[in-house]
């Protein structure tokens, strides 16, 4: 009985929490250190009989900083920092934008909390559960993506996030909860994407620090155009077909 117990111990006890610490009158975090650690190209199988294979678009999981339970509730009753925001940018032509901010409530991530799961789609595929059902994608979507990598961003290592209100963000920002997150990247997703963080109080919508650089740099070099014979001439997104759609519960039951 007591060995079954050893594993999970491990678990908790190998699980890295980051300390606040003061110096000079201002707190800081010492070294905060997170990268991309994998990315995966989702698959689609499309046409009437789910007979070609293109891609809804990129998933990528990465790992982020854990606080304890000390840091969390000193922060929150102090600055009313509550969460973790994430921006989600993309460089094409040497111009960085930000597409996709949500965030990490600190008081959601348990002793195990390790790492989140972003979905970077093409916008066919993140739009709705139900175009992600189309036999033949919206939008005339039939990108395969058939080259990307991650490479080593320039000077990202381990570092101190100082604490302290630096400026306000107005934008969107939406609460990641258990299913992945969707960001839409359009309807090509060739560039360069890379990941920050900010310590964040949701209610002042204030950052607390400089956004942190998240190592890795996710890099989608070609995607090619598959040819869907039964695709042709259907448009699902303004008549979806009957194969396409949603099951109904009676057809799930039991008989």
């Amino acid at each position: 009985m007591y060995l079954k117990l050893i594993p999970l111990l491990l678990l908790v006890s190998c699980t890295k929490y980051h300390e606040l610490k003061k110096k000079s009158g201002v707190y800081y975090l010492t070294d905060v250190y997170n990268e991309i650690q994998q990315a995966k190209n989702v698959e689609w199988e499309v046409g009437r009989k789910r007979e070609a294979t293109i891609s809804k678009g990129i998933r990528l999981n990465t790992s982020i900083s854990n606080l304890s339970d000390e840091a969390k509730s000193y922060l929150y009753k102090k600055y009313g920092i509550d969460s973790w925001i994430i921006r989600l940018s993309r460089e094409r032509r040497g111009y960085a934008q930000g597409i996709g901010y949500f965030f990490i409530n600190l008081s959601n991530m348990s002793r195990t909390s390790k790492d989140y799961t972003i979905n970077l789609y093409y916008h066919a595929a993140a739009v709705s559960k139900r175009f992600r059902l189309f036999h033949c994608p919206a939008f005339k979507h039939r990108y395969d993506i058939t080259s990307f990598d991650l490479e080593d961003r320039l000077g990202v290592e381990k570092g101190d996030i100082y604490i302290r209100p630096v400026k306000r963000f107005p934008g969107k920002v939406t609460p990641l909860r258990f299913a992945p997150m969707i960001i839409s990247g359009g309807r090509s997703l060739l560039g360069k994407y890379f990941i920050d963080m900010a310590l964040y109080n949701t209610k002042t919508k204030l950052l607390y620090s400089e956004w942190v650089p998240v190592d890795k740099t996710l890099i989608i070099r070609q995607e090619v155009a598959r040819s869907v014979a039964s695709c042709l001439g259907v448009v699902e997104e303004e008549h979806p077909l009957k194969e396409s759609s949603m099951p109904n519960i009676r057809d799930l039951e039991i008989k």
